[in-house]
């Protein structure tokens, strides 16, 4: 299986340059200012436009048009607006945009009007901030020394924000007339309340250093942080991950769970699934780890791309893993690489796709964002945003295929694997989805994939993968609840039926013995029994018809107690 991967080269292309949109000047100036700044955010708008925040301050706007580039917006209004020079981290919401500089020990909040939060819809010229109509207001975040790498994050519901720094930051000294509450502190709790502004309610020293801290997606008002051993572990040890839960409740932080994910070396990235019940983890020594917490397994996966960066589809279904000098893979959710292939008249696919190979580019990847689909959902989303330390910035469209509906979900993932005769890979997507969520879906995965095999002349490793394949319903390691069992556990038994008939074919008669006797099924212990008896399994014939006929006793015996209990009932009315 491979995604083929649309980049345009070996074409002269000259941008226009007529008013207002000016295209190839603004294209010079944002070639000129990559060269010198680092991009910090980056986040779509909608499927056509793209913004970034530079570590100048400078907000840059790409208008799309299919491929096409059709506007480049250069807008410096920030600049000399703002407490520091250097911007180490933003994000932007609905209402105003939040920043945090390397300087000084403060987060900005700049507020937008409302002609500047409406997106901009295609072909229209993006409005640039005016100075007349922002407001700029910062908070005191840490009493310590500048240059600090911090970051910023912001809830869905946006009323709450914080800021998170290192403890292995060089220039984290303690100064003397700071408190002591403030001196431990590198976790900062704000509040963002459109009545109020922007102001400190809370702050809490991690027990871990922090490798990653974001708010919850499903749980507004929850924090979710992945941190590290204090104390750097030796180059032949191995390490651990805890993966925190905080709650914000009554203006304070508490921590409500942690989870210690052992690990076999340093971690140097991570990267949470949209669902938030899988985290991967980027090692040093060039390896992939894979969390699940609802099955409470870790796999493991080489990574031939020393893995600095990591981006999850929406969908979920595939994440894109960034390192080296320019270099992509590509991982379903069962963390098996997933071959790329640019658009040519020959396809050659790989593992890797080097971009330096097509692109001209001097520094590494600093950046990964997926787009948005049409209605801002994961629905249609093949857009991957890169941006290059030094420049370029590059946007790669995966063409999808017909047969996958233009989709890129896990149920999409899992067919396409099938129809390249992939079924281990397969298995691996079907285990890893969530029958408390898509159920259905989980049904056509385990469906396409049991029947699959039973086209297939049965052997050893067919075997284990029918069972594995009915046995993500049957010995599911998360239990099922009652609603999923008894909406799917009918149409499930009709293939495990068909998996003992299989089984009965190729004459493996004591794993279907195990299976009837799972299915606790009378009449397939009599078919076990008569086609036993022809092959001269004797002894397994008896036993078969034995079993048969406690089963049938005991239905009857069943049926007996309720007819009984039934007339009870009836005489007391």
């Amino acid at each position: 299986m491979s995604f083929i991967v649309h980049i345009a080269r070996g074409y002269s292309w000259t941008p226009r340059n007529r008013r207002p949109e000016k295209l190839r000047d603004s294209l010079k100036e944002l070639e000129e200012l990559l060269e010198t700044n680092t991009c910090i955010y980056t986040r779509w708008r909608n499927k056509h436009c793209c913004q970034m925040m530079l570590s100048s301050g400078v907000l840059v706007t790409l208008t799309l048009t299919g491929p096409q580039l059709e506007q480049v917006c250069v807008d410096r209004t920030l600049v000399g607006r703002l407490p520091a020079k250097t911007v180490t981290d933003a994000v932007q919401g609905d209402r105003f945009i939040l920043l945090s500089f390397l300087e000084q020990s403060q987060v900005a909040a700049v507020y937008l009007n409302k002609k500047n939060q409406d997106s901009p819809e295609t072909g229209r010229r993006t409005d640039k901030l005016s100075p007349s109509e922002i407001k700029v207001m910062y908070v005191e975040v840490s009493g310590r020394g500048s240059r600090l790498h911090r970051h910023v994050g912001l809830n869905r519901l946006q009323d709450v924000a914080f800021c998170w720094w290192s403890l292995n930051e060089p220039n984290e000294e303690l100064w003397p007339w700071t408190t002591p509450n403030t001196q431990q502190s590198n976790l900062v709790l704000l509040s963002s309340s459109p009545t109020e502004g922007l102001k400190v309610v809370s702050s809490v020293r991690t027990e871990g250093n922090p490798l990653d801290c974001r708010f919850s997606l499903l749980q507004p008002y929850q924090l979710l942080t992945v941190e590290l051993p204090p104390e750097p572990q030796g180059s032949g040890e191995g390490s651990w991950a805890d993966s925190c839960v905080y709650e914000c409740a009554r203006g304070r932080l508490h921590r409500l769970s942690v989870t210690r994910i052992p690990l076999p070396s340093h971690p140097v990235s991570c990267s949470r699934h949209p669902a938030e019940t899988m985290l991967l983890l980027a090692l040093s020594d060039s390896s992939l780890v894979l969390y699940d917490q609802r099955r409470e397994v870790s796999l493991l996966a080489s990574c031939p791309v020393p893995p600095t960066l990591l981006a999850w589809h929406p969908a979920g279904s595939v994440v894109m893993v960034g390192g080296g000098q320019a270099e992509l893979m590509c991982f379903d959710v069962g963390l098996a690489p997933v071959n790329m292939a640019l658009m040519a008249e020959e396809v050659a696919s790989a593992a890797t796709l080097r971009l330096a190979q097509h692109l001209h580019c001097s520094g590494g990847l600093e950046t990964l964002q997926w787009g948005t689909g049409l209605e801002g959902g994961s629905e249609g989303t093949d857009m991957l945003m890169l941006a290059i330390h030094g420049g370029p910035l590059a946007a790669l469209r995966f063409k999808l295929g017909a047969l996958t509906g233009g989709q890129m979900g896990q149920g999409e993932m899992l067919q396409q694997r099938l129809r390249c005769d992939q079924v281990r890979e397969a298995l691996g997507i079907l285990e890893a989805m969530d029958w408390s969520t898509m159920g259905d879906e989980c049904f056509r995965g385990l469906s396409a994939v049991t029947n699959h095999l039973l086209k297939l002349e049965l052997n050893a490793e067919r075997e284990a993968q029918l069972q594995a394949a009915l046995g993500v319903f049957y010995a599911s390691p998360v239990p099922l609840s009652d609603t999923v069992i008894l909406e799917y556990r009918e149409p499930i038994r009709k293939y495990a039926r068909r998996f003992f008939h299989h089984l009965l074919r190729h004459q493996r008669f004591e794993k279907a013995f195990l299976l009837a006797v799972d299915l606790e099924a009378s009449d397939l212990f009599m078919d076990l029994h008569y086609v036993a008896s022809d092959k001269g399994e004797l002894v397994l014939a008896d036993v078969a018809k034995r079993k048969a006929n406690e089963i049938e006793a005991q239905s009857i015996a069943g049926n007996g107690k309720k007819i009984i209990m039934s007339k009870q009932k009836r005489h007391q009315m």
